[in-house]
Parts: C-alpha cells; sequence; structure tokens
C-alpha cells in the first residue's frame, strides 16, 4: 500500500511505538500505511518485523519472546532481528525468514520504514531531546483524518477562533500580528510577533505575556508550535504524525516547558486537561474533512492565511521548494 502515499512519506521513517513500551519480554504490535508491523527489543536494542509468520502467516505479535527472539503463536518458529529464523520445533531445518525492517530508537521513540532504502533521518524539533527542559509524550489513539491535512491544521493560525474559541483564541477579539514566513527545502517557519497578553482561556493560564507564536514544519511529517514570552520559549506542542493507515493517522505529540516552580507532574496534568478539549474539536473536524473528500476534486482553495499549506503539500510530494522569506499582516 507504500504507492498511495506522498513520495517523501513512502520512504521517509515514521514512529511505531514508545521506546518505554518495547522490551525483551513482550512484543509491541503497529501500523504503518496499513501494514502490520510487530516491535521487539534484544541486547542489541528494538527491531521491527513484518507482524506475519511466514510459514502460515500468524501474528507474530502474538508470540513469546525467548532470548531477544520472537516466536510464532502457531507452530513456533522464532526469529531474531534480521528475520532469519533460527528455530523450527521438531527438525534441525530451518525456516524461510521473516521480512525485517530497518529501525531506530531516537527522542524517546522508536521509528521505521518502508522502504528498502529509506531517507535521510528527518530533523527533530531540538526540544524533543533537550534536557534542560520539562518534557513528556502524550499517548494518544489513531483518528479519522487525512494525514497532510492533519499536519496543516496543526500549523494553521486561523482556525482557533472558530473552532476553539475562547479555549485557544477569542472569537471576537482579534489583533494586529506581523507575521514572517521563511520556507524552503529544510521545511518552514511561520513567526507570529503578538506582544500581548493571550486571550484564550489555555495560553493566559498556562503562558501570560505573549512575545511570539511560531509554527514550524520539519518534513514531511512533523510539526511544532511554539509559544514565546519574554525570557524565551514557554510552551512546545511538536507533534510526529503518524500515517498508520488510509484516513487514519495517529499523533505523536510531544510537549515542553522550561523547567521552574512549577513541578512537571503538575504541568503535565494541566496541559493535558486543557488540551483534551482542543483535541476532541480537532478530530471531529478532521474526521468530517475525511468523510467530505471529494477523489474527484483532490486539491484545495488556498487563502491568505495559508502561509504553510503549499509546504507541506509540496515536500511531502517531493516536490522543490524553493528558498524565500515573506512578509504579511493578519488579524488573529
Amino acid at each position: 500500500m507504500v504507492n498511495i502515499w506522498p513520495t517523501a512519506v513512502a520512504t521517509g521513517w515514521h514512529p511505531v511505538a514508545f521506546s518505554r513500551d518495547v522490551s525483551a519480554r513482550k512484543p509491541c504490535a503497529a501500523l504503518l500505511m496499513g501494514r502490520r508491523l510487530v516491535v521487539v527489543r534484544d541486547a542489541l536494542g528494538p527491531y521491527v518485523l513484518d507482524d506475519r509468520c511466514p510459514h502460515r502467516g500468524a501474528p507474530l505479535s502474538h508470540g513469546q519472546m525467548e532470548g531477544g527472539m520472537i516466536s510464532c503463536p502457531y507452530h513456533g518458529w522464532t526469529f531474531g532481528r534480521d528475520g532469519r529464523c533460527h528455530k523450527v520445533p521438531g527438525t534441525t531445518q530451518r525456516g524461510v525468514p521473516a521480512s525485517a525492517l530497518s529501525c531506530i530508537e531516537r527522542a524517546g521513540l522508536i521509528w521505521t520504514s518502508l522502504a528498502t532504502e529509506p531517507t535521510t533521518f528527518p530533523r527533530l524539533p531540538p526540544v524533543m531531546e533537550d534536557v534542560s527542559f520539562d518534557r513528556f509524550w502524550w499517548p494518544l489513539r489513531a483518528t479519522r483524518a487525512n494525514l497532510l491535512d492533519a499536519i496543516e491544521n496543526h500549523l494553521d493560525p486561523a482556525h482557533p477562533h472558530h473552532l476553539h474559541p475562547w479555549m485557544v483564541r477569542s472569537p471576537n477579539r482579534r489583533r494586529t500580528v506581523e507575521v514572517s514566513v521563511r520556507t524552503g527545502s529544510w521545511g518552514a517557519e511561520a513567526i507570529y510577533l503578538e506582544h500581548a497578553k493571550a486571550a484564550g482561556l489555555m495560553p493566559l493560564l498556562l503562558e501570560g505575556d505573549r512575545v511570539a507564536s511560531i509554527g514550524r514544519l520539519f518534513p514531511p511529517t512533523i510539526a511544532e508550535v511554539a509559544f514565546e514570552g519574554g525570557r524565551g520559549l514557554k510552551l512546545s506542542v511538536a507533534v510526529v504524525f503518524g500515517p498508520e493507515d488510509k484516513g487514519l493517522t495517529r499523533p505523536w505529540a510531544h510537549f515542553a516547558t522550561p523547567k521552574g516552580l512549577a513541578p512537571a507532574w503538575l504541568k503535565r496534568f494541566l496541559l493535558k486537561a486543557f488540551h483534551l478539549p482542543v483535541l476532541m474539536q480537532d478530530r471531529r473536524i478532521l474526521a468530517l474533512q475525511e468523510d467530505w473528500r471529494d477523489e474527484e476534486q483532490p486539491t484545495y482553495a488556498i487563502g491568505p492565511l495559508d502561509v504553510v499549506g503549499q509546504t507541506i503539500w509540496r515536500l511531502a510530494n517531493g516536490k522543490p521548494e524553493p528558498e524565500q522569506e515573506r512578509h504579511l499582516t493578519m488579524e488573529l
């Protein structure tokens, strides 16, 4: 099913498990672009196999771990990290191998690619690996959403007034904001200079005065929204959007805040509590957007506030994105 995906997505790296969820004792099932996978760990680290025994097609994720190798629950064929079959119970002969995929462990996630020759590992938001911040991953289930629509939703500055009134932005109070947008083959960055006290309930309680809000694209599937005050970063919400299947996208959400007087567990509780209704509202509109998709007219109209939408689509599809910078004014 890889051929239905944009070029850079099909050949790129995607998370399939949290590092903390994969041990040498229990396999972890995953879904990536419609393909069932199993994530396993041995003494050398994690590895990824197709979640299908080549013998009779039983799911390896239902099997047992034996010394860092995984055995099929049906006939006990046992496979190692390279997919090689090490044991067929009842004989000294070896069976055919399972399919093994590339695997990298970074930033608390286990990543893989379905491509025979994957592209370069993506650039990550620096806060994902910066121990000077209080950080946490929020496990979320997949939602009915088109992959690129979900990325654009996270970076879209225009919808919070309507979709998240009073939670993120005031529905009837807008202020003039100067915006600087940079794009290139490396991704995109949009800086919204606000210099005002946040109007929405969530940013008002969690941020206070806001100097700037920033949207960043780390192609092909990572997006970060950051909010800065006079002393620097106040909050980063970075999301890796995982393409589980056509129209089914899983957000791997990472939060980072500066260390301070408030304990990390309290900030985690508050951030989840405030973001949950926003998440539910985004899930609903993305599902409606997917349900109303017109396959005969797949492109969208581009509006004056869609500052990074075209860059998301171009880079995901392997199209060139020229180095450019532009400035505009909008009401947020």
